[in-house]
């Protein structure tokens, strides 16, 4: 059968299962959420059986990158019975899935992650609404282990049914990093990256040198029980950041092995040797996942870059982008804790210490203290250059300078009563002093590390690559 024709039987079979659901929904024949999971299973699960059969891959990848941006549009300009609850993952999954093919990933790898958020991401959802107790919010939407259990159970069976050759403890790994990324998912956002996170995944594991042999992986399972304890005994994660935390563990060792999982461990070193010097004047609070991933998130997705394609540049940044979360983490601490004058960082005033945008003597010696430290470290453990070496000692302090201009200029500042707080209370009492309502510390740490990678990549392509 002729792609053109098949592509055209897809798509109408996708727009007859949305109209007639849609009606059964205005009928009252269906109730809405079970007619959306309806919708999903059948939208996506057609799309992986086409993805399946198809013969020519990139041209379904700009079809469907086509559709997904039509039906955004559609969205956007008409209220669908379907669209009761806020989410855009009906239009944002065959822009992903097409992404993936237009790049020229393996389709058939393409096809296992359509099926993993079509079949296990609908069950996730159905058991966590029938029987998920008690809701907890992992990110920003509340989600249950119960309906974290359906989606391991149900993405196993696919790993099993697309890889027969693999055994039992292979299904399951490739089935872990797909469950923690639905997890922290939210309205609709899992239809975009968890179809990206679990094709690198699948990459990851089918390409990694472990595979036959259960010994490297059981010491990194092992290596990731000891920093889960060490980071539980030391109270520094709430559960939440504790599972954010395996997600970046767990990538990262299969990305690059005990060195690439060095640099958190570097954090987790420095930082209890800074809190054991510190800690008379200053408790740091338990880290949430939101905490995580706004410092390590854009360090893993360069790390898995390079564990998928192999080029030492991805390695460098990535290490780049670690340089920056220590150098401000440890800047902070040591202000914060240390005192003394604080200085804005854009107007070079003086400011309240605690507050973003500052710094401090003591916290930009302390900052560059943990840098220095990390170089060596890494010029210990990896065969870089001394020019590459002062390209991550320049991106950390740059990405530390950034994060502090954020703050300074565009974060949020309110003010209830004589009280000024960088946390929202949702008052009607209180004021925004300055900044952006929605641009809380989070934010600021993950679009400063965001934006100072970007500029460090497109310098390191311009002068080395």
């Amino acid at each position: 059968m002729p792609s053109s024709v098949l592509f055209s039987i897809a798509a109408a079979a996708v727009l007859a299962f949305t109209v007639f659901i849609e009606f059964a929904i205005r009928r009252t024949w269906l109730p809405f959420f079970l007619g959306r999971k309806l919708l999903h299973v059948l939208a996506i699960g057609t799309t992986a059986w086409i993805i399946d059969l198809s013969q020519e891959s990139r041209t379904l990848g700009f079809v469907l990158v086509t559709i997904g941006i039509l039906l955004m549009v559609v969205l956007l300009n008409f209220k669908w019975w379907l669209q009761q609850e806020f989410s855009y993952g009906i239009a944002l999954f065959p822009i992903s899935l097409g992404a993936l093919l237009a790049l020229g990933a393996s389709a058939s790898w393409v096809a296992t992650a359509a099926w993993v958020l079509a079949l296990s991401d609908a069950s996730a959802g159905l058991i966590g609404r029938r029987w998920g107790a008690p809701k907890i919010i992992f990110l920003s939407e509340s989600k249950s282990y119960q309906g974290a259990f359906a989606f391991f159970a149900t993405a196993s069976v696919v790993m099993a049914l697309r890889f027969p050759d693999l055994h039992l403890g292979w299904w399951l790994l490739l089935s872990l990093i797909p469950t923690l990324t639905e997890l922290f998912s939210w309205r609709g956002s899992d239809n975009f990256f968890l179809p990206i996170v679990t094709l690198g995944w699948i990459q990851l594991i089918l390409d990694s040198p472990y595979l036959g042999s259960w010994i490297e992986v059981l010491a990194g399972g092992i290596v990731v029980l000891l920093l889960a304890w060490f980071v539980q005994r030391r109270n520094w994660l709430d559960h939440t950041g504790s599972l954010a935390a395996l997600w970046i563990a767990a990538i990262l060792w299969m990305s690059g092995g005990w060195k690439a999982l060095s640099a958190p461990i570097f954090l987790l070193a420095v930082g209890s040797v800074t809190g054991k010097l510190i800690r008379s004047t200053h408790a740091s609070e338990k880290r949430s996942a939101t905490q995580v991933f706004s410092n390590g998130l854009v360090g893993v997705a360069l790390y898995m870059l390079y564990g998928m394609t192999g080029q030492f540049h991805w390695l460098l940044l990535a290490w780049g982008s670690f340089a920056i979360s220590v150098c401000d983490t440890i800047s902070s601490e040591v202000g914060v804790a240390v005192g003394g004058r604080t200085y804005n960082a854009l107007t070079l005033r003086k400011m309240a210490p605690g507050l973003s945008g500052g710094i401090s003597l003591a916290g930009t010696a302390g900052g560059l203290a943990a840098l220095l430290l990390l170089v060596l470290f890494l010029g210990s453990i990896l065969p870089v250059s001394p020019i590459q070496l002062l390209w991550v000692l320049g991106t950390g302090f740059i990405g530390m300078l950034i994060d502090s201009i954020l703050g300074s200029k565009w974060q949020a500042l309110w003010r209830q009563g004589e009280a000024l707080s960088e946390v929202s209370s949702n008052s009607p009492q209180e004021v925004l002093v300055k900044g952006l309502p929605w641009l809380d510390n989070h934010w600021v740490n993950f679009l400063s590390n965001g934006i100072t990678m970007a500029c460090s990549y497109l310098a390191y392509a311009w002068f080395f690559l």
